[in-house]
């Protein structure tokens, strides 16, 4: 079994398919392993399938759990797998049998005689065991002391943060007492073109802003104004920046930020050389407020997704005139309840000297097997037929990841490819993305969707209760293209 094999069973358990991830645990001939990494897991599924459960069914699986981590510890020196045991012992309602574990990995850590971990995870460790043995305040303090020792070790943080909300919850206390400890929101930005370059009212509103929601990570595009202000200020104040343009790098600088003053350019550049990361989308052609719309929907995707896997908050910023309607995705986030911020000024200094190209957005839907007759389409939704093959073209994405659930439900071997982009004038679909959709039904696991990124990261915004995880890249002729997926069994 190789350690590939065993990440990816570990992420179908994070994306919630339990059974799934079992079923692969079993077919890998894993069930009577006594390797360290594979007894591991194995609690860790048991303990995924016993939280399922109830009943007698929950306690033999939790007991289940708590062997494997145990065994898993065996003669060595481990405080991992006796730290999960302990946890398990108490979800399991033997709080005796929580404390002598708990006790036994503080004995561990004291003597300084125990396998080679991290200095954050042997904090956290102790941060667990202190709680289960009922010293709040000095779990607390050994939780603050591992995470100022790791600033920016903001994936551990909030892995043990989950966990030790779930114990205290368990134990009655409140959950709050390490909201201080949560790692750094996510912020989405957008704003006015043309500002004036430098409106210093302005640069302090959203400085103030910025002081306030104090972001880690800020995600959005860099036109000419507001973007690049907010970019600037939030590196400035340390976060990180992914960016995301509706367009190639060159023609996205020359329609939306050179085009509105050669003074712009410079700090355009600088911030495409100190960002994090970068994502364009895949031949839109010239720029559209389709894109627009697109690429503000994957940055409000990237910002959702970065949250929840940090277990923090997600903001959105925009600057704007008080005249200026909510966009399409803005309303969205607006109506979810989404934390937002508006800084409103009384004008811009320019506007765009040419309309934009006539596009639209749509989620194309390709089944590996014919879906059933019959099945009910949402409306916005037509069929085309590409090589033979039929796939289903509809105008919102929400529904379209609805209809591709349907279509599983009704045929549960089936297999489908989503992808999500820029269309042509009337929903005019590009033959290269109609067979992106068909190699993506053909890579995905039965009972399963496979998304296509980036427009697959807009799925966080439109459709929340849906978490596609990443699945890595599939190899086809049309390069290597990056996925996300969602297996049936986690819709419930």
């Amino acid at each position: 079994m190789t350690l590939s094999s065993l990440a990816l069973i570990r992420q179908a358990a994070r994306a919630g398919d339990t059974l799934r991830a079992w079923r692969m645990f079993e077919a890998a001939g894993l069930l009577d392993s006594t390797q360290e990494d594979a007894l591991s897991l194995r609690g860790r599924l048991l303990k995924d399938r016993a939280l399922k459960s109830g009943g007698a069914e929950r306690a033999v699986l939790f007991d289940q759990a708590e062997a494997a981590y145990l065994e898993a510890a065996g003669d060595r020196r481990a405080t991992y797998p006796l730290i999960n045991a302990a946890t398990i012992a108490f979800l399991n309602g033997k709080p005796d049998r929580a404390r002598e574990l708990a006790e036994r990995t503080i004995a561990l850590l004291d003597s300084g005689d125990h396998e080679p971990e991290t200095s954050y995870w042997l904090g956290a460790t102790r941060a667990e065991a202190e709680l289960l043995l009922g010293r709040v305040d000095a779990g607390k303090a050994a939780l603050e002391q591992a995470v100022a020792g790791t600033p920016a070790a903001w994936e551990d943080h909030a892995a043990t943060l989950r966990q030790l909300r779930f114990v205290l919850d368990r134990m009655g206390e409140p959950t709050d007492i390490l909201d201080h400890l949560r790692p750094p929101a996510s912020l989405h930005f957008s704003g006015l073109i043309g500002l004036p370059a430098e409106d210093e009212e302005v640069r302090a509103a959203i400085g103030a802003a910025l002081d306030e929601i104090r972001p880690g990570f800020a995600f959005g595009a860099l036109a000419a104004g507001a973007d690049i202000v907010v970019a600037e200020l939030a590196v400035a104040r340390g976060a990180q920046l992914h960016v995301v343009l509706p367009t190639p790098i060159d023609l996205f600088r020359e329609e939306s930020v050179v085009a509105f003053g050669a003074h712009w350019a410079d700090r355009f550049d600088r911030l495409i050389e100190a960002a994090e990361a970068i994502d364009t989308l895949p031949d839109v052609g010239p720029l559209s407020e389709a894109a627009i719309v697109l690429g503000e929907e994957i940055s409000m995707g990237l910002a959702l997704r970065r949250a929840r896997s940090l277990a923090s908050e997600a903001v959105a910023l925009r600057v704007r005139r008080s005249t200026d309607p909510a966009s399409v995705s803005e309303r969205v986030w607006r109506d979810r309840g989404l934390a937002h911020h508006d800084i409103v000024v009384p004008r811009s200094e320019a506007r765009r000297d040419h309309p934009l190209a006539e596009r639209s957005r749509c989620a194309i839907l390709a089944p590996a097997a014919p879906f059933p007759a019959g099945l009910p389409l949402p409306p916005g939704c037509t069929l085309r037929t590409v090589a033979g093959q039929t796939i289903l073209c509809v105008d919102a994405l929400a529904p379209a990841v609805a209809l591709a659930l349907e279509i599983l439900r009704a045929s549960p071997d089936n297999r489908i490819g989503l992808d999500y982009r820029v269309a042509g004038p009337g929903a005019d679909i590009p033959g290269e993305a109609a067979e992106l959709a068909m190699l993506l039904a053909r890579a995905a696991p039965p009972s399963s969707i496979f998304a296509a990124c980036p427009g697959a990261l807009a799925i966080e915004l439109h459709a929340a209760d849906r978490i596609f995880e990443s699945a890595g890249e599939i190899v086809t002729p049309l390069g290597d293209i990056p996925v996300s997926m969602f297996p049936l069994a986690a819709a419930g």
